[in-house]
């Protein structure tokens, strides 16, 4: 019982590990963002986006409504998405055996803020990497910690207030022979 909580921890981890799991080398691509109407406020060091925006960085694609971009003086940057669903996409890096997967994700709202590393997706979130998937009213995510919550929400809501994980087996383990703990 003990391996199944911790699969399904760090199932979670990779589930939700956009930034942290995701192509290093998108990190180095030009950010490209269109919309229908952009408003960039320099003195505040603002920026609100409106109609069907669409954000590219190399394999992450990120589209939303509306999003508001700030920054602080210390030049931490905050990023909020609102949309009907905010979506997100990414390849992520291989795993350990070369196996490419992609992380799809959405939610109501999602909130990314570069002081804390902390992403929070709101309202229907959900998350997939593979076959694997997580589903909550919230789902937090720290990407230097990469530690994750996920919240169920009220028993108003589509998942009655519970959190939904799909862990899918791994295949190299669930066709290994049981041992018999006899020796041949």
């Amino acid at each position: 019982m003990q391996s199944n909580c911790l699969k399904a921890l760090l199932i979670l981890s990779c589930l939700s590990a956009g930034p942290a799991l995701a192509e290093k080398a998108d990190r180095d691509q030009l950010l490209n963002i269109t919309a229908g109407d952009a408003k960039w406020d320099q003195i505040k060091k603002v920026t609100v986006l409106t109609g069907n925006v669409v954000a590219i960085q190399g394999t992450m694609t990120i589209k939303s409504d509306q999003a508001w971009m700030t920054e602080d003086d210390k030049g931490n940057q905050t990023l909020v998405s609102h949309g009907k669903p905010v979506t997100f996409r990414q390849r992520a890096d291989p795993d350990a055996n070369g196996v490419v997967k992609w992380i799809d994700a959405q939610a109501d709202r999602v909130d990314y803020t570069t002081q804390t590393h902390q992403a929070v997706l709101t309202g229907n979130a959900r998350v997939k990497k593979g076959d694997d998937f997580v589903k909550g009213e919230v789902i937090t995510y720290n990407t230097v910690t990469q530690i994750v919550e996920s919240i169920g929400g009220t028993s108003n809501n589509a998942n009655n207030g519970r959190v939904n994980i799909i862990i899918t087996p791994n295949k190299t383990n669930a066709s290994a022979p049981a041992a018999s703990g006899k020796k041949p």
